[in-house]
């Protein structure tokens, strides 16, 4: 079978229509080769999934790890505050509980005042001298004692004073007066004195103060 091409040129034309054919069938971009942008879009398409659920399980990872530590400063906190309460609470028994003893102290000390002073006025006289009366001449705390007596010499009078003063519970002795008179139912005369006492409470003992304050 023979034929024959007609139109002039018809196998250039030809060869143009195949090659306009083959390009039809391809998006054709930038002249012909791929573009870049399109590439980036497309990376861009494909990572931003994986950025995103990284972001996502590193923020919920600090998240976890805050209200982690936040749940620990809460415990921290409430158990500091019951460690306060109750330091308060001992500190107040320990207030209450010294002040109870400083009371018993005190109840003690001024209880066994007279005992010592009575056995102190009467253990130091010498011989020939006696005693008529013992007065308080003012209250404790500042105690003071007038004592009344008779005796054969004023020498005995001078040795009744030192002996007081040597006491541990009496301290500044004074003659407020001394003279003779005639005992009764007989020829002699004695020396009637007064005395003023102070009393002094003996030092506490140590470790006392020590206990109380610790």
């Amino acid at each position: 079978m023979i034929e024959v091409n007609l139109h002039p040129g018809g196998a250039k034309a030809k060869a143009k229509v195949k090659g306009r054919r083959r390009r039809a069938g391809r998006p054709v971009l930038g002249g012909g080769a791929r573009s870049p942008w399109l590439t980036a879009m497309i990376a861009v398409l494909i990572a931003a999934p994986l950025i995103m659920g990284a972001m996502w399980f590193l923020q919920r990872s600090r998240s976890g790890s805050l209200e982690e530590r936040l749940q620990t400063a809460r415990a921290d906190s409430t158990r500091l505050a019951d460690l306060r309460v109750l330091s308060d609470s001992l500190t107040t028994r320990q207030q209450l509980v010294r002040e109870r003893v400083e009371l018993i102290r005190a109840l003690d000390r001024d209880r066994f005042v007279w005992p010592h002073i009575l056995d102190e006025v009467s253990g130091s006289l010498p011989d020939f001298v006696w005693l008529t009366s013992i007065q308080e001449s003012s209250p404790l705390p500042d105690l003071t004692l007038e004592i009344r007596g008779m005796a054969a010499t004023a020498l005995a009078v001078t040795e009744y004073v030192r002996r007081l003063e040597m006491s541990p519970y009496l301290g500044l002795v004074r003659i407020l007066g001394s003279q003779q008179i005639p005992a009764e139912g007989t020829d002699l005369e004695v020396h009637a004195f007064t005395l003023l006492v102070d009393y002094t409470p003996p030092p506490e003992p140590r470790g006392a103060g020590s206990e109380t304050g610790a």
